[in-house]
């Protein structure tokens, strides 16, 4: 009896030791008190993450980082942004160096299950094709046979690139570059035949080659890329934080509220509307959030619609179509559960 009551309360003092750790460790505890999150993102990519001409931080992960930043304190400014890249991203996550990767990281079973990460989203659904210079006259991919294939250092493309190219008796040489500038510096000066990556960020890319309209994207995909930002996976709420990011942004478009009518809506009698707002319930303070934190996502960076739009839509220099990114309603796959 007295040995049961001895190891009831040692694992009661553990326990609570434990809990006071993870307290003290508490991702939100830190973001908080340092007043700004770091957000890990990659180095000068069109549409993605770059800086403009006024030294500003843009792009798709960009708006992903202001809207968790916006979420946790109020304000999308409060964001520090840590370029870095593809294969050093997820390690500096991993180590606390940044809090979120948001580089539009594929998610993968072994990604998720056993490199300690959580995944948010995808935010984006796309798939990998690949870029190549007209003069090579290759229309599909069986053209690329023989081909020199530049892929990121880090990633898992050179094998899935394998895996399609394997049963259909083709080969390739893999050239492995350590960042995406340098891998498409090594495509232009002719080092490797081809580059791939999703197609909105191979159309990115190709607005910045010194000639554009000399190199093609094939309308091909070989493999599917379901992408999202990147959390530890030690800290449930702040894994639910940031996936929560996520739906605030696609709610606010299915709700119909946008960065310029978010003060009127406040007002709206919509008892879904006013609960999403945070004008009645108590949804964020459940994870720690205050309870108007999507209006505040909103107010940062707009609604899901307006990001895309902006980055990757007709108000881009790429004016790509929303496509499968559109919400489920209108045919796509994006789309959020019911906040209650």
């Amino acid at each position: 009896m007295l040995k049961r009551i001895c190891l009831t309360a040692a694992a009661a003092l553990l326990a609570g030791g434990f809990a006071l750790s993870a307290n003290a460790a508490s991702t939100l505890d830190t973001v908080k008190q340092r007043g700004k999150l770091k957000c890990v993102v990659a180095e000068g990519s069109v549409a993605i993450a770059q800086l403009n001409d006024k030294g500003r931080w843009e792009g798709f992960d960009v708006d992903y980082c202001r809207a968790l930043a916006a979420a946790i304190l109020g304000s999308g400014e409060a964001v520090e942004f840590v370029p870095m890249g593809f294969a050093q991203s997820m390690p500096a996550v991993r180590s606390g160096e940044a809090e979120v990767a948001a580089r539009a990281i594929t998610y993968t079973m072994s990604r998720d299950t056993e490199l300690g990460f959580d995944f948010v989203g995808p935010t984006l659904y796309s798939g990998y094709g690949f870029m190549v210079h007209k003069r090579a006259g290759v229309s599909d991919l069986k053209g690329l046979n023989g081909a020199a294939i530049c892929v990121l250092a880090g990633t898992v493309i050179d094998s899935q690139i394998a895996d399609y190219f394997r049963p259909r008796g083709m080969t390739f040489t893999p050239v492995v570059v350590d960042n995406v500038t340098n891998m498409y510096a090594q495509y232009e000066a002719g080092r490797c035949d081809v580059v791939t990556s999703e197609p909105p960020f191979l159309a990115a890319r190709r607005s910045r080659l010194r000639n554009p309209d000399e190199h093609v994207i094939l309308s091909e995909l070989f493999y599917k890329s379901h992408m999202g930002p990147v959390v530890r996976d030690n800290d449930a709420q702040f894994s639910g934080i940031a996936r929560w990011t996520h739906y605030a942004l696609v709610t606010a478009e299915e709700m119909g509220i946008t960065q310029a009518n978010v003060d009127e809506m406040l007002k709206s009698k919509d008892p879904a509307v006013r609960r999403f707002l945070g004008v009645e319930g108590n949804l964020g303070s459940k994870m720690g959030l205050p309870d108007d934190f999507p209006a505040r996502i909103v107010k940062a960076v707009g609604n899901f619609g307006e990001v895309w739009e902006r980055n990757f839509g007709i108000a881009s220099p790429l004016k790509l179509p929303r496509g499968i990114n559109a919400l489920e309603r209108d045919g796509g796959l994006q789309w959020a559960p019911n906040w209650r």
